[in-house]
């Protein structure tokens, strides 16, 4: 328990059963895909990337404060 609200959270994932959890849990997901969850149906994640490589920690910052700022919903 870190005593952080799970609007305050971006969960990193690469299946689509981790961004069910992440939009359960009320958390904002960021897909990462692999070869093998390419074809999943990612939906429900603010953003898809096929890798991190070029991803900033700040970019993914100004992600989540974007989507506080619409206040729309993570799921």
């Amino acid at each position: 328990r870190l005593g952080i609200s799970e609007k305050d959270c971006l969960v990193v994932e690469d299946s689509v059963i981790g961004l069910q959890a992440a939009t359960r849990a009320g958390m904002a997901c960021v897909i990462t895909y692999t070869s093998s969850t390419a074809e999943q149906d990612f939906k429900d994640a603010i953003a898809i990337y096929p890798d991190l490589s070029n991803v900033r920690l700040k970019d993914l910052e100004l992600l989540l404060q974007n989507l506080q700022q619409l206040n729309l919903p993570n799921n």
